[in-house]
């Protein structure tokens, strides 16, 4: 109040707003609205960085872009003083290019500039003496070291992206992520054509002959007595038992009992205790520890192990691996047979070559 009656320059904003407090730049005079907690800020005119304490707004030598504020005793780098022991307390926006061939720098620059001003322009050699020399005042000077650059606080400029070359589906198919993570096999009962098909598929049609062909898995937990056909896998549980005329899979895994001709396309894994009634016929033959299984048929693999005792007849067309822990009561006939310490072999081996053991079984 007392401001304004004896006439003191009174402020050109309006009441500051909630929270806010109004900071007058002590360089310029622009008045601004700040944060109520406001510690330090720039002026929004001159740029110069402003300490607010205690409601007092102390102006620093420092700009917003890192260049210090010229003093009326000081001078530029290269610059002679003045007439009248005075500078002038504006920057200049470019200055004239200094007597050792370095650029001087602009006020909007900032600190980065000046430091590459500082540097000579070749770094280990001398300034030859066919340098161009500097244009003379008056002329138009707009070499690449005096142009204007970008605030150090500016984001830098987004690079274009890379063309691509090729798609990501022809990518995927190079390196065989589309067989291996999107589809599956399938092969026709009827036909016998093999074809690809996605890897959640449930079904699928023939694309030789359009028969159906069931992807679904099976799991058995009770007794049943209907047929499988499917590419999928089945698995019998503990508690389960089917008793069918056929059982056609991928992969088997046997906790339970089976009375049924298996023909699995993969592996057929059993690990219960008990007799199989009905032939099996599968790519790899695996019986797993703690089990105890009678196989009242026989059974036909590409490669067998065994871990486990197991009763019955084995035909193989490649490898037989007797386990530690296994034991065969039975003929076996394979390719080769290997016996680790402590397994056993109670019955004749035959060793041949070929595909004899799948003749002989189905003569």
């Amino acid at each position: 109040m007392f401001g304004r009656l004896f006439g003191a320059k009174s402020s050109i904003l309006p009441t500051p707003p909630k929270n806010q407090i109004e900071v007058v730049c002590p360089s310029c005079g622009v008045a601004q609205y700040e944060p109520r907690l406001v510690v330090s800020t720039f002026c929004k005119k001159c740029g110069v960085h402003l300490t607010v304490k205690k409601r007092h707004v102390f102006a620093s030598q420092v700009t917003r872009s890192g260049v210090g504020m010229r003093t009326s005793d000081e001078t530029w780098p290269g610059e002679d003083a003045p007439a009248g022991g005075s500078a002038p307390d504006a920057i200049p926006e470019v200055k004239t290019a200094r007597q050792d061939g370095t650029s001087a720098l602009s006020a909007a620059d900032g600190f980065g500039a000046y430091l590459q001003s500082q540097a000579p322009a070749t770094a280990g050699t001398a300034p030859s003496k066919e340098d161009p020399p500097s244009p003379a005042a008056g002329q138009d000077e707009t070499p690449a070291a005096l142009m204007r650059r970008p605030q150090s606080n500016s984001p830098p400029p987004t690079p274009s992206p890379a063309p691509q070359t090729a798609s990501s589906f022809q990518k995927m198919k190079e390196q065989g992520m589309c067989r291996n993570q999107y589809f599956k096999d399938a092969e026709c009962f009827d036909c016998g054509h093999k074809f690809k098909t996605g890897r959640s598929a449930k079904s699928a049609n023939c694309p030789a002959c359009g028969a159906y062909i069931s992807l679904e898995d099976v799991e058995i937990n009770m007794t049943s007595t209907q047929a499988v056909k499917t590419r999928g896998d089945v698995i019998i549980r503990k508690r389960g038992r089917i008793s069918a005329s056929s059982i056609f899979c991928r992969d088997l895994q046997c906790h339970g009992i089976v009375e049924a001709n298996v023909t699995c396309s993969g592996d057929a894994a059993f690990r219960t205790t008990g007799s199989i009634i009905g032939e099996i016929r599968c790519n790899r033959f695996v019986v797993e520890k703690g089990a105890d299984v009678a196989f009242l048929n026989p059974v036909h693999a590409a490669e067998v192990e065994i871990q486990a005792r197991v009763t019955g007849t084995i035909f193989s067309t490649g490898p037989v691996l007797i386990g530690g822990n296994g034991s065969v009561n039975g003929d076996v006939t394979a390719r080769s047979v290997s016996i680790e310490p402590g397994g056993e072999l109670n019955g004749a081996m035959n060793i041949v070559r070929g595909r004899q053991p799948q003749a002989q079984a189905a003569s």
